[in-house]
């Protein structure tokens, strides 16, 4: 994916200026990339065998280390997120080729995900794209849409809308259940089709010969507790990036990618230490303006031009605030409101 300035509506507010300052940081560097890569996936794969020969020998406090993983998982998620992109490495096939390896640390499909996730960058807060499963957690219905429930229908959509079921039950289900079918996906992505299943005959033979060694009760166990952090996490990110108090939808003709960029995401800020984990995705609005820039220079790109400094700003308090409000869009208002404020 490319910018997408060639392709820019009239009306939106994206200037020649903004195009040529953006356009600086496409492009990966090839060492940089491959330093990521390396090290990530290599710590990532250190964890787990420091954690696994710990446990071997009965040194339950080599679990410590599943949080260090957790992480690591969470940056891979981020490489293979880039991969899906194009933007990690100049060629197809090394993007394929990485983000195939880190799918086997993921959890996720690379091809099906990648498919997916490209619809989603195509018509994100767009008010007439919604519905796609793919899109659970950064879709919204309308206030109007909601009053013209049945009052159960409105009971089981509240309880959807639950953080504790969003943000804790369901990423694990997700990961671990979800992604082993090619769910919502149309018959002629053949190729994404069988990538789901693909991955899952490589898991299958990955987790069988670590159960063998190890047993299968370690390998749940240490598995439930990296994964499900990341997960948790992973899916906290893609919430607050796209619902909060400010979020703007639109209609075609009037949706275009610039404006749902610096209006339909928000700008994580965080310490320099959770920026590493998280691969920088926090600077959503640029990612989601130019999906081609490599997570090492979303940041610079933010900085390097004053139009993008008026985007919504969340610290990681209000990313926990966000995540149980701002889950209906006003028509009337041109706002997400919260449930609680709709009779």
């Amino acid at each position: 994916m490319t910018l997408f300035a060639e392709n820019q509506q009239e009306g939106s507010g994206y200037s020649d200026e903004t195009a040529r300052s953006v356009r600086k940081y496409q492009g990966s560097h090839f060492w940089t990339s491959l330093f990521q890569v390396v090290s990530t996936i290599s710590l990532l794969l250190l964890c787990y065998v420091l954690i696994y020969a710990g446990l071997m020998r009965g040194w339950w406090w080599s679990l410590v280390l599943t949080p260090l993983a957790a992480g690591l998982s969470i940056r891979t998620f981020v490489l293979q997120h880039d991969c899906g992109h194009g933007s990690l490495f100049r060629k197809r096939w090394a993007n394929d080729g990485i983000g195939w390896l880190c799918s086997l640390l993921t959890l996720t499909p690379y091809d099906h995900w990648k498919k997916h996730h490209g619809l989603h960058h195509g018509s994100w807060n767009n008010m007439d794209t919604r519905g796609r499963l793919s899109d659970l957690y950064s879709d919204c219905i309308t206030v109007a849409e909601y009053r013209k429930m049945t009052r159960f229908k409105r009971f089981l959509y509240r309880m959807s809308k639950n953080p504790v079921l969003t943000v804790f039950l369901m990423p694990p289900v997700i990961f671990f259940v979800v992604y082993r079918f090619a769910f919502d996906t149309p018959r002629h992505w053949i190729r994404e089709r069988a990538g789901v299943y693909a991955t899952n005959l490589c898991l299958v033979a990955m987790f069988g010969g670590l159960s063998w060694l190890v047993g299968w009760k370690l390998v749940l166990l240490v598995s439930f507790l990296v994964i499900y952090p990341a997960a948790v996490t992973g899916v906290w990110l893609f919430l607050v990036q796209h619902k909060f108090e400010g979020v703007h939808w639109a209609e075609h003709p009037e949706w275009n990618s610039y404006d749902a960029a610096v209006t339909g995401c928000s700008f994580l800020r965080f310490s320099r230490v959770m920026r590493w984990f998280t691969g920088d995705i926090g600077t959503h609005h640029i990612h989601h303006m130019a999906p081609g820039i490599p997570n090492y220079r979303l940041l610079a790109c933010h900085d390097a031009h004053p139009v993008f400094q008026d985007v919504k700003i969340l610290n990681w308090r209000d990313g926990v605030r966000e995540a149980r409000t701002n889950v209906l869009w006003d028509e009337d208002m041109q706002t997400m409101v919260d449930l609680r404020s709709v009779t």
